[in-house]
């Protein structure tokens, strides 16, 4: 299910299937591999234990190749259960956008709800048919999402309408985020869209690391900006930059700078999959805002680099990468000295 994200997620990863529907060539290919892994993880703890214990004996071998095994069976059975989970969810996903619909048509004045007699006042009536101005906008920034928030981006963010989730199960399960927008000043699209993509398999080199669904890359969207509005242009970062992954990282930085760059992006879309679409009304009237201590805000990740985190990355890395040119500095010194001495 969505609650459930594998750290090691990341756009290069290769996709594992689901060992269920391997033919029995790949099944017995991947029995092979697993024994393989048991093996060389026993050989692991003899080679941790000889300084201090006997070599683990025949007979607790054997146990231990049984205990592995069943231990993998809980594992093939859990890919099972959070792919049929995920089945049902998208099946039930009707229920869940008639609703959504229904906060809509009210947040955007399309629909008039009946008022509360003993909380009326006269011109209430008359007021209904404006919606709730700057809902979206509010919603997000009472979420731990406002620091993505920047002051130029609010004008635009005034007109969103509407932001809801459609999942799929086919060609392969994954979710796409929709955002809907009303005619604004920065850009044409009535909707911007990204898309994640998700797998339920066990990394056969780490099945210890499977939790469930894990999602495996992403995709944003084309923004259509009006002359002179581009909001990415401007100096410093935007809430736009969501839409634009690839943008986060660089073939300069290093493999694990990225990685840690797209698990936050991984982590945000969840969260705005499970709780900013489904406790909108809620985030609105701040009655679940408990998004850090003393008001400040967490990522819903353990070490997070979107956005404004990113800075403090870039100067952490750009502290490394100076250290480095001093070292090789030092090591070229050395090196002259020696060839003077």
């Amino acid at each position: 299910m969505a609650d459930h994200v594998a750290n090691e997620a990341v756009a290069n990863s290769p996709s594992v299937p689901s060992p269920s529907n391997e033919p029995s060539g790949e099944s017995e290919a991947a029995l092979l591999h697993q024994i393989a892994v048991i093996e060389k993880r026993i050989k692991e703890i003899e080679l941790e234990q000889s300084s201090t214990a006997k070599p683990i004996p025949p007979n607790i071998q054997a146990k231990l190749y049984a205990l592995r095994k069943i231990q993998l069976e809980i594992v093939d059975k859990e890919v099972k259960f959070h792919l049929k989970a995920h089945t049902m969810e998208v099946e039930y996903q009707p229920e869940f956008n008639e609703c959504h619909q229904r906060i809509a048509r009210i947040v955007n004045g399309l629909d008039v709800p009946d008022l509360v007699e003993s909380q009326s006042a006269p011109n209430d009536a008359a007021d209904q048919s404006s919606g709730i101005p700057e809902f979206w906008l509010t919603v997000l920034k009472s979420s731990f999402l406002d620091h993505m928030i920047q002051e130029a981006d609010e004008p635009a963010l005034k007109q969103l309408q509407d932001i809801r989730v459609r999942l799929v199960n086919e060609p392969e399960p994954g979710f796409e985020l929709q955002f809907q927008f009303g005619p604004n000043d920065y850009f044409t699209n009535e909707m911007l869209t990204k898309n994640y993509f998700l797998r339920c398999a066990p990394n056969p080199d780490a099945p210890a690391k499977f939790n469930g669904f894990e999602i495996y890359n992403c995709k944003g969207c084309t923004i259509d900006w009006k002359p002179d509005h581009n909001l990415l242009q401007s100096p410093g970062n935007s809430f736009f930059d969501f839409f634009y992954p690839e943008k986060l990282s660089s073939a300069d930085y290093e493999t694990e700078f990225n990685e840690s760059i797209l698990e936050c992006d991984f982590q945000y879309g969840y969260h705005i999959k499970e709780t900013i679409i489904p406790r909108a009304v809620f985030l609105f009237l701040k009655e679940n805002t408990i998004v850090g201590e003393e008001g400040q805000y967490a990522c819903c990740c353990d070490r997070c680099v979107y956005i404004d985190c990113l800075d403090d990355l870039v100067g952490r890395r750009s502290l490394n990468v100076e250290d480095e040119d001093q070292d090789a500095d030092a090591d070229a010194d050395a090196e002259a000295q020696e060839d003077t001495t």
